[in-house]
């Protein structure tokens, strides 16, 4: 198998264990590299890694290159940076999708100043659209009201990706590959922070927010007002769901922006969606990808909610409230 000029994804570590997110981004490495009869390579470092390594050939790769060396089993910046330089240097990478957690963002722009690389942050999707190894890169602008195609002209290709946006990769046991262990990597940079002693704590809030419940209300620009949006509100409350709304009330100063469900929000994968007075922007139906079921309610007839939602009610969201509360009310006392 050619090792060289190969689709990579970067494997953060969490515990031990690969991230949800890495997961979801060998997901959609697979099907790039698959599209360029290419290998999927990914690479691990850090504390885990090994063990790791087979989990990665069981959701998509070909190779997994395993570095294992001292300084690497908390994250430390500068140290990854040299590392997965070299790697992508030596195996002469084309692309690396890096997801876009905290750590990944630092990796992603310091990889992009040390290798003198271009880098598309918080991209939504890529693909090819030519002949040549170039990926297009789709990421939102102007606070998500616009979606751009990037190409970066640099070799390898970095980009960060948000999560929840790729998923529904699943773990093949039947799937085969080989993994590298790759220990004689050298390290000029000094290890600028040292973890003593780490202790998990359990969450301070269990409340269920619009990114774990499995029943969301939100809403729209069509609540009107502000009393409009405190009597959705009050709906949500009385069938226990957390509140999310489209991106022109956060704009408007009604509501946060942790309540925002959209690509420049919240992406959210509730078992049900009720969506009141949501016209359902490209923005906003991105963050609901994952969404089981989509209830909508609107008085346009033509709103494109209604081209991707479950289920549709052309009406006043204020009158049909009191009927979907009823409703919802009988099942739950089941």
């Amino acid at each position: 198998m050619e090792k060289k000029h190969n689709i990579w994804v970067y494997i953060e570590l969490v515990d031990g264990k690969p991230s949800q997110l890495s997961l979801e981004l060998l997901g959609k490495g697979r099907e790039l590299a698959d599209s360029r009869n290419k290998a999927l390579m990914a690479l691990l470092a850090g504390k885990g890694a090994e063990e790791a390594a087979s989990d990665i050939i069981g959701y998509g790769a070909d190779v997994a290159v395993v570095v294992n060396r001292d300084g690497l089993d908390t994250f430390d910046a500068s140290q990854y940076t040299e590392i997965v330089q070299q790697i992508l240097t030596k195996y002469e990478a084309s692309a690396m999708l890096i997801g876009a957690s905290p750590d990944g963002r630092d990796l992603g722009g310091r990889l992009s100043a040390a290798m003198n690389l271009g880098l598309v942050a918080d991209c939504i999707d890529c693909r090819y659209e030519g002949d040549d190894d170039s990926l297009t890169w789709i990421r939102p602008a102007y606070t998500g009201k616009l979606f751009v195609k990037i190409l970066t002209t640099t070799r390898p290709q970095l980009a960060t990706i948000g999560e929840r946006i790729f998923r529904g990769n699943t773990f093949d046991s039947s799937r085969s590959g080989e993994v590298i262990k790759e220990d004689g990597l050298s390290c000029t940079r000094t290890v600028s922070q040292k973890v003593t002693g780490f202790e998990s704590l359990p969450p301070l809030d269990e409340t269920l927010t619009i990114e774990t419940a499995d029943l969301v209300v939100g809403a729209g620009r069509g609540v009107g007002d502000e009393d409009g949006l405190k009597k959705v509100a009050a709906f949500a409350e009385s069938i226990g769901a957390p509140l999310g709304v489209s991106k022109p009330l956060v704009d408007n100063g009604w509501m946060p922006h942790d309540a925002q469900v959209g690509v420049t929000g919240k992406k959210i994968a509730p078992k049900i969606y009720i969506a009141l007075g949501i016209s359902g922007a490209i923005q906003h139906q991105l963050g609901l990808k994952e969404a089981e079921l989509i209830i909508a309610v609107n008085t346009d007839p033509d709103a494109p909610i209604f081209k991707f939602a479950n289920y549709g009610i052309v009406g006043d969201l204020f009158e049909v409230m009191p009927i979907l509360q009823r409703e919802i009310k009988k099942l739950q006392a089941k």
